[in-house]
């Protein structure tokens, strides 16, 4: 028997039961020629599904037995344990602003063996509000820029913008953490490549290695927010694994079960209300969990409804369609030459502030001739000159709502290209392939409020208190706080100002 032979035909089948699915490569991206990941990375084998912890009634337990990162011990570490003992209504802001999301990554990070620590980071990025954008255009839960949002297909458009949606961005975001960390072999390098930029970082490491100095995340030279970056994720997991502290500081139990559950509607176009009415929640609570969309009706797959409301939605949807009423009670329109906006909202008796904010536009852009609308029915019945909703154009441009427009901050965004497209070469070949992260500093409380940036890297004050977030709050209102300030004692070899090969394309 030819032994060698044999062990090379059963090398992939035994790899493929070990790791649960082959092993991948890096596809080369066709608009740069360098290699990118692809969108089923790596997974590591680990008997997720055996942890004592996946039946515990507290998510904290069962994400205390998924901790797998080693641990980092610095003086940044203890200063934002300290901020969060000192202020524990900010944790517990985060704890609840995590609650309708939290079980939904810790599972699909077990599903795919990674490190359990991972599903605190939306509390640094975005205290974990979907709604959350940057005054750079990071959105979501994971804080993604447009093209690499796109690029790891997460569409944007006039209807709605999966940089939001809860399922598909944390999809894309695990993704991309899994492919740094099969790239850097590390995870504090891994997590500094997502904030700063795998080629910043790439960068930074061969430096060192040319010097012959040590290559780890205290050792390497970044810019203040990245040095920021990982002891903001340690202190809080620091805090959480220890049960009687978070008993001590007031901390909620978050219930070990899904709170959401994805719905199957087959492409129907809906109004929000008609959701909410047939689910029998609020409106506030269909947006909060299906925030990617930006019209009242929206055109969906599948629709995320609290996991007690589904069979009660169900239910009534096939009662309400038998009664051949129409799910969404709004109509397409397109702006004739000559139109005023007051007129347009007239005909289809509306207020003009109405009309706006349906459309998310400017008034001036309300009489623009042939400018798409959405518009008011009575009854089903289509007003003359209107078409079925359906008509609208799938592909009209973003219009971001007014309310998730981020404010002008005092302070300034370093566009470092961090989680964006690395312009410049990297250190190991691969292209940047996630978000440019805001380094908005966040040095006046005001600016910080306004400006849906949590991440700053230009102040030195203390910690500030985090403000909370509610369904009802507007998108840039719903960070926290802590990570704008940096402490006076950063180390000194703190880079600064980012690299500008690092700078994101947007």
């Amino acid at each position: 028997m030819n032994l060698p032979r044999v062990c090379r035909a059963i090398l992939p089948v035994a790899l493929f039961l070990l790791i649960g699915q082959p092993l991948v490569g890096l596809a080369a991206d066709q608009s740069t020629g360098v290699a990118a990941p692809e969108k089923s990375p790596i997974s590591w084998a680990r008997a997720v599904n055996t942890r004592p912890g996946r039946d515990a009634p507290d998510l904290l337990e069962r994400l205390r037995d998924g901790f797998a990162m080693p641990d980092l011990d610095n003086e940044l570490v203890q200063k934002y344990q300290n901020y969060y003992m000192k202020n524990p209504a900010a944790m517990r802001r985060l704890l609840e602003n995590s609650r309708r999301y939290a079980y939904y990554v810790l599972e699909e990070l077990e599903r795919r063996g990674m490190p359990s620590e991972l599903a605190l980071l939306p509390m640094v990025e975005s205290s974990y509000n979907p709604k959350a954008l940057s005054p750079a255009r990071a959105a979501g839960l994971w804080q993604f820029i447009p093209s690499t949002g796109r690029h790891y297909g997460l569409s944007q458009s006039w209807w709605e913008d999966n940089r939001r949606d809860v399922v598909s961005s944390t999809g894309a975001a695990l993704d991309y953490l899994a492919y740094l960390y099969s790239l850097m072999g590390d995870w504090h390098l891994a997590l500094a490549s997502y904030n700063w930029g795998e080629g910043a970082v790439g960068r930074a490491v061969a430096k060192n290695q040319a010097q012959g100095l040590p290559t780890g995340y205290d050792d390497i030279r970044m810019p203040a927010e990245t040095q920021n970056y990982v002891p903001r994720l340690q202190a809080i997991k620091n805090i959480l694994r220890n049960p009687q502290l978070v008993s001590q500081m007031g901390l909620p139990v978050l219930p070990n079960r899904p709170y959401f559950e994805s719905v199957a509607l087959y492409g129907k176009h809906i109004d929000l209300d008609t959701v909410a009415k047939l689910a029998n929640i609020s409106v506030d609570e269909v947006k909060a969990l299906n925030p990617e969309h930006y019209r009242p009706v929206m055109k969906v797959e599948t629709i995320n409804l609290p996991k007690d409301r589904v069979s009660q939605f169900k239910a009534n949807l096939n009662n309400y369609q038998e009664t051949e009423k129409p799910l969404s009670k709004w109509a397409a329109y397109t702006v004739q030459p000559g139109e005023k906006p007051a007129s347009i909202a007239d005909k289809f008796k509306m207020s003009l502030s109405q009309l706006q904010e349906a459309n998310g536009v400017s008034l001036k852009s309300l009489s623009k001739p042939g400018q798409p609308l959405l518009v008011l029915t009575e009854g089903g019945e289509l007003p003359k000159g209107a078409a079925p909703v359906s008509e609208m154009n799938e592909n009209t441009p973003v219009s971001v709502p007014d309310e998730d427009k981020p404010s002008k901050s005092s302070g300034k965004v370093d566009k470092s290209g961090a989680k964006g497209k690395d312009s410049g070469k990297t250190a190991k070949g691969a292209k940047e392939a996630k978000n440019s992260k805001t380094n908005q500093s966040g040095a006046k409380a005001k600016a910080e409020k306004s400006s849906g940036s949590d991440k700053g890297s230009k102040s030195t004050k203390t910690p500030s208190a985090e403000k909370s977030t509610g369904s009802k709050s507007t998108a840039t209102k719903g960070h926290d706080k802590a990570s704008s300030a940096n402490s006076k004692a950063t180390p000194a070899k703190s880079g600064g100002k980012a690299d500008s090969k690092d700078k994101a394309k947007r």
